[in-house]
């Protein structure tokens, strides 16, 4: 039951390496747990790759996800990622 889904929350991902963030990619929080990102491809308006994902409740603001098996940084950010055009993250 530690990853049960009430126990878990829906976030958006930003990654800050280079790379593309892809569906059933395992996200890694470090002390706290895994998830599992959604889906996720490359945001041409804001020039990242960009994903949502169920990750285990808490408190924090960075990840690390498994990418071929090498971890990349992500940082959690608010959804929408873009509305009406305007880019609503700091990139």
């Amino acid at each position: 039951l530690r990853n049960s889904p009430d126990r878990q929350r829906f976030v958006g991902l930003l990654l800050e390496d280079k790379g593309v963030l892809r569906n059933h990619q395992k996200v890694v929080v470090d002390g706290v747990g895994e998830g599992e990102i959604t889906s996720g491809g490359f945001s041409p308006t804001i020039g990242r790759s960009i994903a949502l994902a169920r990750v285990p409740a808490g408190d924090y603001d960075r990840a690390q996800v498994d990418v071929r098996g090498k971890l990349l940084n992500v940082r959690i950010v608010k959804t929408p990622f873009v509305r009406n055009g305007q880019v609503r993250i700091d990139v």
